[in-house]
């Protein structure tokens, strides 16, 4: 497999768009995962969320290896789960938001994306943003609208959970 990795795509999130063969049940289409163009066994892998906290999916464990490359080039490219700012403003079923609002993206299972707003809660004694477990969901089209942007994160306490695959 010497070179397969680059005409693979990147490593990161993705949604399936055909079901992984020999793997249907626990790969789907239609559903996130996270895919790796490189393994200790030379082949790519793909792995399925396991949990979500402080919405973003966790993904645990070595993956699923598979030798059919065509089925690679099927996944859909998503943007990475994170924070940004509305590029202009974003209309939804229920109000809308204005441009430079500061949103968190995270995606359900299906790898539908959902936006999170920034909120600063006037009862809290810290100088801390909220954002809700509960958000909105919006089309594949409008992820356009977002601009990535910086967010320092504290280093994680030795032992701590930390987000991202495992």
């Amino acid at each position: 497999m010497a070179g397969v990795k680059s005409i693979l795509p990147n490593c990161g999130l993705y949604r399936t768009s055909k079901a992984l063969p020999e793997h249907e049940s626990e790969v789907p289409a239609g559903v996130l995962v996270y895919f790796h163009n490189h393994s200790e066994s030379g082949l790519p892998v793909v792995i399925v969320p396991e949990h979500n906290i402080l919405n973003r999916w966790h993904f645990h464990g070595a993956g699923i290896p598979f030798r059919g490359l065509s089925w690679a080039d099927s996944l859909v490219k998503l943007p990475g789960e994170g924070f940004y700012s509305l590029r202009k403003g974003l209309d939804f079923e229920g109000g809308t938001w204005p441009k430079g609002t500061l949103v968190q993206l995270g995606y359900n299972k299906e790898g539908t994306p959902i936006l999170f707003i920034g909120q600063q809660r006037a009862q809290m004694a810290e100088n801390d943003l909220f954002f809700s477990d509960r958000g909105v969901g919006i089309t594949r089209e409008q992820l356009a609208v977002l601009e990535p942007l910086s967010v320092f994160i504290e280093p994680a306490a030795q032992g701590a959970h930390t987000t991202g695959t495992h």
